[in-house]
């Protein structure tokens, strides 16, 4: 019901995502450019839900990724995560659930400081370390031989003279390349977050080797890498990216 509001009455930037889809599956017919819309709007009604209702809301962690974060905990080194914007991102906060090593995210405060306080509640409520945006880089190298988990969003628009230029959806992208040349700079493990959609407001997390030491990895390497992991997750789940945000400026 909810989606339907949001798409069909208030129509929350209808135009930016018909463009969007348009211009990234440019083979899908009219039918199935508003189909995936409409399912588009209903899972951005069950995300909004969930992020009211966090406790309502369960992270799982696929066995092979369950491994895997017990081998990386081991290590004496960072490990830097990437994803995007696709699935319900905001349960990552419940990650240190699955691990003895800290866990952190990046965060950019905001205006309202209610609104910041009580996201940031939210956030850390089970062991989530938040760093301000502006302390991307320097907080990491501050201390090169911790094996802490970083969480990278990097889908977003970072500036048109900025980043690294890619191909993804179909046209020519800029991708935020901040990450990668941390993970170089600490010579860090990197992984893709794939998010998957299960019942009952539960996400199953699995996560894909984008490199073992970043450091052996030439320039742009990890970023083209990561999107095209990215692509590969929204063409088999279309509906589950953010198609509202402006992303090509």
């Amino acid at each position: 019901m909810l989606g339907y509001f949001l798409g069909k009455v208030i129509r929350y930037r209808l135009s930016v995502c018909v463009q969007n889809l348009s211009r990234a599956f440019p083979g899908f017919s009219y039918k199935e450019i508003n189909d995936c819309t409409d399912e588009f709007y209903q899972n951005l009604a069950r995300i909004g839900w969930e992020m009211l209702y966090p406790s309502k809301t369960t992270l799982k962690v696929g066995l092979a990724t369950t491994h895997k974060i017990g081998q990386l905990s081991h290590r004496r080194r960072p490990t830097i995560l990437l994803l995007g914007h696709f699935g319900n991102w905001e349960v990552l906060n419940q990650l240190p659930r699955f691990t003895d090593v800290p866990v952190k995210a990046l965060y950019k405060p905001l205006k309202n400081n209610l609104a910041d306080y009580l996201i940031r509640s939210r956030r850390t409520s089970y062991g989530l370390t938040l760093i301000r945006s502006g302390q991307a880089l320097r907080a990491p190298l501050k201390d090169k031989t911790n094996n802490a988990i970083m969480l990278f969003i990097a889908d977003q628009f970072p500036g048109s003279n900025n980043g690294i230029s890619v191909n993804f959806l179909n046209q020519q992208t800029r991708m935020f390349s901040g990450a990668e040349q941390l993970a170089r700079r600490l010579d860090a493990f990197v992984g893709y977050i794939e998010l998957a959609s299960k019942p009952n407001h539960t996400w199953e997390m699995n996560v894909q080797t984008i490199c073992e030491n970043a450091s052996n990895t030439t320039e742009g390497y990890i970023t083209r890498t990561y999107t095209k992991m990215l692509e590969e997750s929204i063409h088999k789940a279309p509906a589950w990216w953010l198609w509202s945000h402006r992303r090509w400026k």
